[in-house]
């Protein structure tokens, strides 16, 4: 199921010093999220009938590797940005309460809102600032606080 994943992911962390390899990563951010319940599809039907790079239903996540065209550091970050959606399903809706602020920090760190209704705004503003400013390991933290406390 994430075999696939695993494989491009390790690929990625050749060039990584050998202390920052042994970091809680990306692979086992997936692997405790499935440990806990949850589902992890690699390239389901449901990536190529979207083309969406990533897609969290309820607990689960798909993560669409192939539309990162071999780019282990977006996969990474796809990751880090479904998972913090699961994140939001468990809170009931996104963790930051100020819509304005949340979209201003994300624009800063590059998101643009392209490709997105203005309704789910605040929900991708958010979960594209979590996967950029968010290790791994804190984004289990807010798994466990909001979803498995």
């Amino acid at each position: 199921m994430i075999k696939s994943l695993i494989a491009l992911v390790a690929l990625s962390t050749l060039c990584i010093p050998q202390v920052e390899a042994q970091a809680f990563n990306e692979i086992d951010l997936l692997e405790y999220h499935e440990s806990k319940g949850g589902k992890v599809y690699a390239d389901s039907p449901l990536c190529k009938e979207t083309g969406a790079m990533g897609i969290q239903q309820g607990i689960n996540v798909h993560i669409c590797i192939d539309a990162h065209n071999g780019n282990a550091a977006e996969v990474r970050d796809t990751i880090r940005h479904e998972m913090w959606h699961v994140v939001q399903m468990c809170n009931r809706g996104p963790i930051a309460t100020d819509k304005v602020m949340m979209i201003g920090e994300a624009y800063a760190k590059g998101w643009t809102g392209k490709g997105y209704d203005e309704d789910v705004w605040h929900f991708e503003a958010e979960a594209h600032f979590a996967a950029s400013s968010f290790t791994p390991q804190e984004i289990k933290n807010a798994l466990d606080r909001f979803c498995f406390s």
